[in-house]
């Protein structure tokens, strides 16, 4: 569940959306996908000792059903609808309210925002309008040289190159630039390197979403067609030069090998047609102290691309990301466009209310102002210091571990251990909040646009994140809203955020049980943790700089039990015929696995424990049924394995699962003990 960033355009925002959601997280038996995620078939008579899974979840599963315009159902979507209708009630309470508010108070400019996602007849008055100049500016252009100068419009998105800055992660006292990728129609460069019978279907939709976009903003279908086909020669040209997921997942030094630092003018001389020093000036980031570049091959090609005979590919590139971008945010015939291809690419049915959407709208792009009344009204003192205690104690217990492991070193313990001590606890709501009174959100009685709102808050974020280049880092800027139902490990902060959305509802309830309380938000926060000691946090210290703590012979040690994992879950069948990447996923399952370990420490600890309680729990916040299509789509893409084998790969390595449920090797739940899996 740790934080996961994606750049680019529509799939590649979908993608990222699926990815940061705990709807990420598929829980469907292989052989039952036909059946069970579109139907809801019923699993009769299975054994816990075959299946516990499907047999803890039998009766949900076997009952619900995917809510219109959904892909998923699940424990987080509950808590999800839960939190929706919170906030829901903080609007509605602003609408009831709203002459009480000032033009420039936060409160006035989520009303704004709100209502101008519902004002249906004034988005369809104003058609393409809104987003017309920008795409007039993009058609107009003759040159390549024309072609860079779009840069210096702070409206027009140009996602053939990714800018972000972050902390520097072998100095994390400082912030630096960080220079990215193009950004893909099918997110990943495997999709265009290496397809399959999903990446043709999903290219497929991908094509006709763009045209018909094209179509509703007055091209003919020939001349949409051209410029969809002439984007796609775009990406299948730059996307072999690009690492993709496979790569990464198996190239043991990938930090290193994407810690690229170059001066303005080494990155002029590697691609001098590109021109990134009149780019980077017209961002106002040119002066940045170090550059980080990413993929130098990446830079290589793009170059050899950015030429006057490759002008309409990159153009039309650009015309439609930024068509797309706006979609969400014109006319209804637009976002009716937009839902269709999401839905049929993720198999869903209907539609949420307009309403939800709303919600949905005023969240992602003003979360941190519903966030702060949000956090006044639903996050208690008392909920959070509870939550702190039980964070405290999985930390004692995890150090515990690290000290009894007989496979480690004691200097590698001890900094294992101090990586512990250092550990940035973040839970319910963030210290600092943003600040919008220079933001100016118009209604469109006031004259602005929804599409004005978005610009505006997308132009005040990039240039909040421009002012931070050459700056120390900000240790107490908590870049997370409190509604989020979803839970964090920052690698290059050695920080856990658990926001104050995943823990209401089922994760955490001061009126459960507290071993219930510990299947739920209790192995979720040991997830977390244990990212820091996985395949990735591994490689970070304890003040989040890339650095080796380890002894050498420790770190082999290490890295031949995250093979054995990786190995493991790459024998499991998630979907019929495709395996789940074992290598792809073993940063989630070895924190996985780690997080239950820690929770079953402190479980011995207790008197009289209720060990089934725990462990029924844990299945039940795993639980999950999603549509055929999302099933596919996410075992490809997503870093996580499904929620199914989160329940039933991670239980059977645990010898006080088996004796509780007295499984024996005639189980279908049963792992040899040479074969169990554990590194913490």
């Amino acid at each position: 569940m740790n934080n996961i960033k994606r750049l680019g355009i529509i799939a590649s925002i979908l993608i990222f959306m699926l990815m940061m959601s705990p709807a990420s997280y598929i829980g469907v038996k292989a052989a039952e996908v036909e059946s069970k995620v579109e139907t809801a078939s019923t699993i009769k008579d299975v054994r816990l000792q075959d299946d516990f899974y499907d047999a803890i979840n039998s009766k949900w599963l076997n009952t619900t059903k995917i809510e219109e315009g959904k892909s998923t159902a699940s424990t987080f979507d509950d808590v999800e609808e839960k939190v929706t209708n919170q906030t829901k009630d903080i609007i509605n309470n602003l609408l009831n309210n709203k002459d009480q508010y000032n033009a420039n108070s936060d409160e006035k400019k989520i009303i704004n925002l709100y209502n101008n996602t519902l004002n249906v007849e004034a988005r369809d008055k104003a058609g393409l309008k809104p987003v017309e100049k920008n795409l007039d500016e993009i058609k107009a252009v003759k040159t390549i040289d024309e072609l860079t100068k779009l840069w210096t419009n702070k409206e027009i998105i140009n996602s053939t190159i990714t800018f972000t800055v972050e902390r520097d992660i072998k100095d994390t006292k400082t912030n630096i630039l960080y220079i990215g990728t193009t950004g893909l129609s099918l997110g990943d460069p495997d999709e265009y390197t290496n397809p399959t019978e999903n990446t043709i279907k999903n290219k497929k939709l991908t094509e006709n979403y763009y045209n018909k976009v094209l179509v509703l903003s007055g091209y003919t279908q020939e001349e949409a067609k051209i410029k969809v086909d002439n984007m796609f020669k775009f990406e299948e040209i730059i996307a072999p030069a690009m690492m993709g997921k496979h790569e990464k997942s198996r190239t043991s030094n990938l930090i290193d090998t994407m810690y690229n630092v170059y001066t303005l003018d080494e990155l002029d001389y590697l691609a001098p047609n590109v021109n990134l020093p009149a780019i980077m000036s017209s961002l106002g980031i040119e002066k940045a102290n170090k550059i980080i570049l990413q993929d130098p091959m990446w830079l290589k090609i793009f170059n050899k691309i950015y030429t006057q005979g490759n002008l309409y590919l990159i153009k039309n590139y650009i015309e439609i990301v930024n068509l797309i971008h706006a979609s969400n945010f014109l006319s209804e015939d637009f976002e009716i466009a937009n839902k269709e291809y999401t839905n049929s690419l993720l198999g869903v049915t209907g539609s949420i209310s307009k309403e939800k959407d709303a919600i949905n709208t005023v969240d992602s792009m003003m979360g941190m102002a519903i966030g702060k009344i949000y956090a006044e009204r639903y996050i208690s003192k008392e909920t959070k210091k509870d939550v702190e205690d039980i964070t405290k104690e999985i930390i004692e217990a995890y150090k515990k571990r690290i000290n009894n492991l007989e496979w480690m070193s004691s200097s590698t313990k001890k900094n294992a251990t101090d990586k512990l001590d250092k550990l940035n606890v973040k839970i319910g709501y963030p210290e600092e909040w943003v600040d919008y009174s220079k933001i100016n959100i118009r209604s469109y009685e006031e004259g602005g646009s929804l599409f004005q709102n978005a610009m505006e808050l997308r132009n005040f974020a990039r240039n909040e994140i421009s002012k931070k280049i050459n700056q120390p880092a900000d240790e107490n800027g908590d870049d997370f809203t409190p509604q989020t139902v979803n839970a964090f490990y920052s690698a290059n902060e050695n920080s856990i955020i658990i926001p104050g959305g995943i823990i209401q509802g089922y994760f955490y309830d001061s009126n459960r049980t507290r071993e219930e309380n510990l299947g739920g938000i209790g192995v979720i926060i040991g997830h977390e943790i244990s990212h820091a000691f996985d395949n990735t946090g591994s490689q970070y210290d304890s003040n989040g700089n890339i650095s080796n703590w380890w002894s050498k012979r420790d770190y082999e040690q290490f890295t031949e039990k995250a093979k054995k994992i990786a190995n493991f879950y790459s024998q499991i069948e998630a979907l019929p015929g495709e395996k789940i990447n074992g290598y792809a996923t073993v940063g989630e399952n070895i924190a996985d696995i780690g997080g239950v370990s820690c929770l079953l420490d402190i479980l011995d600890t207790m008197d009289k424990p209720n060990y089934k309680a725990f462990f029924e729990g844990y299945a039940t916040t795993w639980r999950q049924m999603t549509t055929k299509e999302y099933a596919e789509y996410v075992l490809i893409l997503d870093d996580h394995s499904p929620n199914k084998f989160r329940v039933d790969a991670v239980l059977p390595q645990f010898q006080k699962f088996y004796d509780i449920y007295k499984i024996t090797e005639k189980d279908g739940m049963y792992v040899k003990p040479e074969d169990r899996l554990g590194i913490w």
